[in-house]
C-alpha cells in the first residue's frame, strides 16, 4: 500500500512537472546552492529587521559630539558571518568577502543593508576644508554593492584624495586632543605667557622705582632742560637709566625692543611713581598705628620759594622695640597762618591716614599765639574735639628761648661771645681771597677743617654748631688771625711811610 502511494505521488509529479532541458550535476548544485542562500538571505533579513547592531552604518551619525566620538572611538563595524547574502551579477552569483577586511582596514559591512562602507570617509564627509564639495555616496550615504568589481573599486577609492584626506582626519582624530583639551592648553599657554610678561614688567618697575627712591631720599631734581635723546644732560633720572640699562639685560631689551608707548620714563610716569611710593608708605604708617594712641608734633616755615610750609610727624610707642616711633607724614602748603587754617591743614593730614583726634593724647607745637593760644590757637581748636589732649611747648624751642633771653640778652659777656663768633664767620667767608688763607693754612698743617657755622635766629641748633666748629678749629683760626694781622700791621705801617 505504501509502496503503490508513493509511486502514484511520484507518477503524478513527473506529468504535472513542465518540461525543461536536460540539466548537469553542476547546474542542480548551483540551483540548491541558490535557493538555501536565498533561504538564509530571507532569514536573515527577518532577524535584520527585528535587530540591528546600533553601530551598523544603516543607521544615522550621532547628532551629539560625545556619541559621535565614543562611536568614531570603536572603529569600522566589521560583522563576521558564516554567509553572507549573495547577489547575481549576470550569470555569477557575488557576496561580500570577510577577507576584505584584512586587505582594506578602513571598510566596514552593513548587513541590514548588504552593502560596504568607507569609515574615514562616513565619518569625516562632513568635515569643511580640504573636502568641502568631494564626496562620494557610494561609500559613505548609499553604500557599495557592486561584489563582481569590488577589489578594484575598493583600491580606486583608496586612492582618491577625498579619502586620504578623511584617513588623516581619522588619524588626528584618534592621536590628537579634544577641543576641550585642547582649548585648555591654549589657555594654559596663554596664561603662562601673560604670567611671564607680567613678571618682566614687575622687573622693569622695580628697577624704576629703585632709580626713583634714590633720587628722591637725596633731594635730587628728576627733570632736565632738554629730555630729548640728543640732550647731553637729560635729568637725572634718564642718564640714571641710561646708565643702568648698559649693565642690565632687562633693561636694555625693555628700552631698545619695547613698545614706544609703554617704556614708563616720561614726566607723568615720574609723577606717578612718587604719588604710589607716598601712598604705600602712608599705608605701611596705617598698619603700624592702626588701633594706637599717637601724639602730633607740627611746624610752619616758609621756604626757597616764600611759600608757608607745615611740616607734620606723629609719634606713637612700639611694645615690640620699647621705644617711641616717629613718623614724617608729610608737609602741607599754607595759605593763611591762621588757627583755623592751620587746624584745618592738620586736620586733612592726619584724616589722610585715618586717625582721628579722640586717638590722639599730645599735640606738640612752638610758642606762636596761632598754634599755642589757648583761646583761640590750635590748642584751643583741638582740645575742643578731644578736651583730653595734652599740649606740649616744644623742649628745644623752650630751652632756645631760655638761654637767649636769660643769657644772650642779660649777660654782657655770653652775648660779646656769640658776637665774636658771628664776626670770625663773616671776617673769614665774607672775602674768597681770606678763605684762601685759611685753606693753605689747613694743607700746612694736616689738621681736618671742619665747616664754619652761622648764627641763625630761628635755628638755635646753628649756635652750638658755630660754637663747635671754632673749638675744633681754633688753632687753625689763630694762625690765620696771627697772619692776617702782621698783614694788616704791613699795609698800615707802609700807607703811614
Amino acid at each position: 500500500m505504501l509502496r503503490k502511494t508513493k509511486s502514484t505521488s511520484t507518477t503524478l509529479y513527473t506529468f504535472f512537472k513542465p518540461s525543461s532541458p536536460k540539466q548537469t550535476k553542476t547546474d542542480v548544485n548551483e540551483k540548491n546552492l541558490l535557493i538555501n542562500e536565498t533561504n538564509d538571505s530571507e532569514n536573515y533579513s527577518l532577524i535584520s529587521d527585528k535587530i540591528c547592531d546600533p553601530c551598523d552604518p544603516a543607521n544615522a551619525l550621532p547628532k551629539y559630539q560625545l556619541e559621535k566620538k565614543e562611536r568614531i572611538m570603536k572603529g569600522p563595524f566589521c560583522p563576521i558571518l558564516e554567509v553572507y547574502p549573495r547577489s547575481k551579477f549576470g550569470n555569477t552569483l557575488r557576496s561580500f568577502n570577510k577577507s576584505w577586511y584584512l586587505s582594506f582596514d578602513w571598510l566596514e559591512y552593513s548587513p541590514k543593508l548588504d552593502r560596504a562602507f568607507c569609515f574615514p570617509c562616513r565619518m569625516f564627509v562632513t568635515s569643511s576644508g580640504l573636502n568641502a564639495g568631494y564626496t562620494d555616496l557610494a561609500f559613505t550615504q548609499v553604500g557599495f554593492k557592486n561584489w563582481n568589481n569590488a577589489t578594484s573599486k575598493f583600491k580606486m577609492h583608496q586612492n582618491t584624495k577625498n579619502h586620504s584626506h578623511n584617513v588623516k582626519a581619522h588619524s588626528d582624530f584618534l592621536n590628537g586632543k579634544s577641543i576641550n583639551i585642547v582649548l585648555d592648553d591654549c589657555k594654559t599657554l596663554l596664561i603662562s605667557q601673560k604670567e611671564k610678561q607680567r613678571q618682566n614688567n614687575r622687573s622693569i618697575m622695580r628697577r624704576l622705582i629703585d632709580v626713583t627712591l634714590c633720587l628722591a631720599k637725596s633731594g635730587k631734581p628728576f627733570r632736565g632742560h632738554h629730555e630729548n635723546m640728543s640732550s647731553v644732560s637729560k635729568g637725572l633720572f634718564l642718564d640714571f637709566i641710561d646708565v643702568l640699562k648698559k649693565y642690565d639685560n632687562v633693561l636694555e631689551n625693555h628700552l631698545e625692543k619695547g613698545a614706544l608707548n609703554a617704556k614708563y620714563l616720561s614726566n607723568r610716569i615720574q609723577n606717578d611713581l612718587l604719588t604710589c611710593i607716598n601712598n604705600v608708605m602712608k599705608r605701611t604708617i596705617q598698619s603700624k598705628i592702626k588701633n594706637r594712641t599717637v601724639s602730633i608734633m607740627a611746624d610752619e616755615t616758609s621756604d626757597v620759594g616764600h611759600h608757608e610750609q607745615m611740616s607734620v610727624i606723629i609719634r606713637y610707642f612700639d611694645e615690640e622695640k620699647c621705644q617711641p616711633i616717629e613718623y614724617f607724614i608729610g608737609l602741607q602748603r599754607l595759605l593763611s597762618v591762621t588757627s583755623e587754617a592751620i587746624f584745618n591743614s592738620l586736620s586733612i593730614q592726619i584724616s589722610n591716614l585715618n586717625i582721628e583726634w579722640k586717638s590722639v593724647i599730645a599735640v606738640c607745637f612752638d610758642g606762636a599765639s596761632a598754634m599755642s593760644g589757648k583761646f583761640n590757637g590750635v590748642q584751643a581748636k583741638v582740645k575742643e574735639l578731644n578736651p583730653n589732649i595734652s599740649y606740649v611747648h616744644c623742649y628745644g624751642h623752650c630751652l632756645n628761648l631760655v638761654l637767649v633771653d636769660c643769657l644772650g640778652s642779660k649777660n654782657r659777656v655770653i652775648f660779646d661771645f656769640f658776637g665774636c663768633v658771628q664776626l670770625i664767620y663773616s671776617f673769614i667767608e665774607g672775602s674768597p681771597s681770606r678763605h684762601a688763607v685759611l685753606e693753605r693754612i689747613v694743607q700746612e698743617t694736616n689738621i681736618k677743617l671742619k665747616t664754619l657755622k652761622s648764627l641763625s635766629t630761628t635755628r638755635w641748633a646753628c649756635r652750638s654748631e658755630s660754637v663747635s666748629a671754632i673749638e675744633n678749629n681754633y688753632l687753625i683760626l689763630f694762625d690765620f688771625i696771627c697772619i692776617n694781622a702782621k698783614r694788616l700791621f704791613t699795609y698800615s705801617n707802609n700807607d703811614i711811610t
